[in-house]
């Protein structure tokens, strides 16, 4: 949505600390600003009407305070039906916020229990095991790093080499991913969350024909070049992928239907969809519920004055866990040789060490042999000018031409008699 109007670009620059939390406001103002055309009032204005009218008097400010009063009301009422509580308080606390930014004196009361009627429901290991089969290379890999991370997915698609950087290259497990607090919905400080070794495996193989990569690359990049309209592929396009891949395999199925007015029924939505992932993290982590909440970018009360911010006690917590939360069980044969990259780079390390070692052993035997070959030959020659010296040239002619005639010899007798001559 194009904002052409200054005030609300203040409010929402203001107030938004994340692209989903704009997102989501300007689905409100929508919502509010089509609502209030029908009534004949242009909330646009709203704020430059109001300075206008404080100033000619209170029966003229009364008067148009309740005029927009009663357009409030009636927009509660007209959201009920057509959204879930939850839905219903959002719309409310945006306008809420806008009206409070503006020092606009409306009141906007909110629901006191917004139940939350459809809840993700659990979403199975076998589930999981399932959708990542059938994921593109990319979405596998990201789909597994949000279920063992417990990451948003705009958290995840808008993942910055930076951000896993030091770890990575270090090829360190469970591996540390940095989460900076204006990517984080709850307003909390800087966090991190990690992810574990099938987590690091297949993103070091998804990512290894990119690399070297800047500390501002994106860690996930499109599928299909010049088919993204921004810099980078949407949480929305990730979540119909998903959802389309669920709906394949028959885990859940969209459930269509009008809005029945009458009955106050509305269509239910799919139980499965991409948060899903962020609650398997939260149900199957086995760690202190402090520092799931923390990994997960929670607001943690009191606890964020005592948690420790050690990212070495924190991957010792998560290293713990990791054992419920992985997805991939390894088999008892493979488990057995199962490595890490970093202990697999140091066994190289080793076995080089020992090749060279027994390289350098090698070419000391083959320089003693070299020498020792030479040193054969001198003697050798040695030994043959010594003997022509003593028999002089004559007589060696005269032996050689003796043993020839006695081969030839030994050729005519029998051979029964070869022997004894």
């Amino acid at each position: 949505m194009e904002i052409t109007d200054q005030r609300l670009e203040d409010w929402l620059s203001q107030v938004c600390e994340s692209p989903k939390t704009r997102g989501m406001y300007l689905f409100v103002w929508g919502n509010f600003e089509k609502f209030c055309r029908r009534r004949g009032k242009d909330p646009l204005t709203l704020v430059d009407d109001f300075r206008a009218v404080k100033y000619q008097g209170e029966l003229q400010k009364e008067r148009f305070l309740e005029e927009w009063q009663d357009v409030l009301r009636a927009f509660n009422t007209w959201l009920k039906p057509k959204f879930a509580p939850l839905t219903v308080k959002n719309h409310l606390t945006g306008v809420r916020s806008f009206l409070n930014y503006w020092k606009i004196p409306l009141g906007v009361d909110l629901p006191k229990h917004a139940c939350v009627i459809w809840h993700n429901r659990d979403i199975k290991k076998e589930e999981v095991k399932q959708i990542l089969t059938f994921a593109t290379a990319r979405d596998r890999v990201i789909w597994l790093v949000m279920a063992e991370s417990g990451m948003r997915s705009d958290n995840a698609v808008n993942l910055r080499y930076s951000q896993i950087k030091e770890d990575f290259e270090a090829k360190r497990v469970p591996m540390k991913i940095l989460l900076p607090s204006n990517t984080l919905k709850d307003h909390v400080g800087d966090r991190f969350t990690f992810i574990g070794e099938d987590g690091f495996r297949e993103l070091s193989g998804y990512l290894q024909r990119r690399l070297p990569l800047q500390d501002n690359n994106f860690v996930f990049v499109t599928e299909k070049q010049g088919r993204v309209k921004g810099e980078q592929f949407t949480p929305g396009s990730l979540s119909m992928k998903f959802n389309n891949i669920v709906q394949k395999l028959g885990i859940d199925k969209s459930v269509t239907g009008k809005l029945n007015k009458d009955k106050g029924e509305r269509p239910k939505p799919k139980q499965i969809r991409l948060h899903g992932l962020r609650k398997y993290f939260r149900n199957n982590m086995k760690a202190d519920s402090a520092f799931i909440n923390f990994w997960m970018g929670h607001s943690l009360g009191v606890d964020q004055h005592y948690i420790s911010r050690d990212p070495e006690g924190h991957r010792k917590e998560y290293a713990n866990g990791y054992q419920h939360l992985r997805i991939f069980e390894a088999s008892e044969e493979v488990s057995k040789h199962y490595v890490t990259l970093g202990q697999f780079e140091s066994m190289l390390k080793m076995k080089d060490a020992e090749v060279a070692a027994l390289r350098a052993e090698l070419e000391r035997y083959m320089k003693g042999a070299e020498g020792f070959e030479k040193r054969l030959q001198e003697v050798k020659t040695e030994m043959r000018r010594e003997f022509e010296m003593m028999v002089g040239p004559k007589t060696l002619n005269e032996l050689k031409e003796l043993l020839e005639s006695r081969k030839r010899l030994l050729k005519k007798l029998p051979p029964k008699y070869v022997a004894k001559e």
